[in-house]
């Protein structure tokens, strides 16, 4: 029962859900449009293929000749995004950013 309270679990499905709409609209396997979307990451990632068959292996290599708009890229950045959260999204309200710089904040940060 607990598990539709974590928020983890929302993510992924709509991760998930993103990954498949963009490879049938590319007209590639779902492994083959998170692989392409890794070489797109900001930070360097090796991905380890786990494949169990040569089908798979060949399936996976594909994504080597998959290049994604920035329209796809989007749609997949979104849906993995992580909220925050508190404290962040809590230090992000106006009435706080005033109490913490002690009603200078337009005085100190210009």
């Amino acid at each position: 029962m607990m598990q539709d309270f974590i928020p983890e679990k929302v993510r992924t499905e709509k991760t998930v859900e993103a990954v498949k709409s963009v490879s049938e609209q590319v007209n590639r396997s779902m492994a083959q449009v998170a692989l392409a979307w890794l070489r797109y990451r900001p930070n360097p990632v090796i991905p380890i293929l786990g494949a169990r068959k040569v089908a798979q292996l060949k399936d996976n290599l594909a994504s080597f000749e998959l290049q994604l708009s920035i329209e796809h890229l989007k749609v997949l950045d979104e849906a993995s995004a992580i909220e925050l959260g508190f404290p962040h999204d809590f230090y992000n309200l106006e009435m706080v950013r005033g109490l913490i710089y002690g009603g200078m904040r337009d005085r100190i940060l210009a």
